[in-house]
């Protein structure tokens, strides 16, 4: 058998590495299939584990070569924070979790839990990490964020290297910042699809609390969500 593997022609020897390449990637698909189906599950509280990917994707972008200026944060309406992960055969998928908050008067409003599911569909091999912060510059885009369960955000391509990008969907007033890391052809987080994790959320606030009155400020934070509160009053 390595005597015909030796003796084939070059062309063979490329099938062989493009099939095991495939194979490597279906199975990032299907790792990322699972990680969309228990995305927000944790030995944590479920609100604290939605609050901590929230976290971890704020201080990622905080400290890449593009963060998001103190002055934009502090003239924000609402901020959406989500951690995810993004890989595919031909077929993609991108899935993760993490949290929304609201500016109040009185500072950050208390974090509702969210998760993100995107498809793709084309020329795509590969798997990335991505963390993205959204921030809202006009409130009505951001009712609308939380009213329709989705928002349409500019894409960013994928590279081979960690990277940072900030891009503004047009007409849109929301800009998304974007860091990623690994390798995924025509990355991209337009037309995320947005959910809310009503269990969670339910576990934190109540049975009969809804996303409204918790960004409202009808509700005490959660564990964890005075830390996140400080770390967007300050920026880091």
């Amino acid at each position: 058998m390595r005597q015909r593997i030796k003796d084939a022609p070059h062309s063979h020897l490329g099938d062989l590495t493009m099939t095991r390449i495939v194979i490597a990637s279906l199975g990032l698909f299907l790792a990322s299939l699972v990680l969309v189906a228990g995305s927000g599950c944790s030995s944590q509280s479920p609100i604290l584990s939605h609050i901590t990917e929230g976290s971890e994707a704020f201080q990622s972008v905080q400290t890449s070569g593009n963060p998001i200026p103190k002055e934009e944060l502090k003239s924000a309406v609402g901020v959406a924070l989500v951690k995810c992960f993004q890989a595919g055969v031909v077929f993609g998928m991108m899935g993760g979790s993490g949290v929304a908050v609201k500016k109040l008067p009185s500072g950050w409003s208390s974090p509702v839990a969210i998760g993100v599911v995107k498809g793709d569909f084309g020329a795509l091999i590969g798997a990335q990490y991505l963390d993205i912060v959204m921030v809202f510059s006009d409130a009505a885009a951001f009712d609308k964020f939380i009213t329709d369960g989705s928002y349409f955000c500019a894409g960013a391509e994928g590279t081979a290297a960690t990277n940072t990008v900030s891009t503004r969907a047009a007409g849109a007033p929301v800009k998304s910042y974007v860091r990623a890391a690994g390798l995924y052809g025509a990355a991209s987080i337009g037309g995320l699809g947005v959910t809310f994790k009503e269990k969670a959320n339910a576990a934190a606030y109540g049975a009969d609390a809804t996303v409204v009155d918790i960004l409202n400020g009808k509700f005490p934070q959660p564990p964890g969500g005075i830390e996140l509160s400080k770390q967007l009053e300050s920026g880091t």
